[in-house]
């Protein structure tokens, strides 16, 4: 498989301060839709502490939980 390399997209502290935010704009709105939720808990509390998901980790450790049988579809 033939891939290209990678765009570069030249970013800076604005453009980076501009998406965060948008998305605190984004999810006071859909917060401020749901009745019963408080706004002021989405200000206090703007991003949980879940760790990242990384889909090349997430795939290694399912590669090596499965056996060499599986791995080669023998099974």
């Amino acid at each position: 498989m033939i891939r290209r390399n990678p765009t570069l997209i030249a970013l800076n502290d604005t453009d980076v301060q501009q998406v965060r935010s948008a998305i605190a704009k984004r999810k006071t709105k859909t917060l401020a839709a749901k009745p019963g939720a408080s706004t002021t808990e989405a200000i206090v509390h703007p991003t949980t502490l879940l760790q990242p998901f990384v889909a090349v980790e997430d795939s290694k450790r399912k590669r090596e939980a499965m056996t060499r049988d599986e791995r080669l579809g023998l099974r």
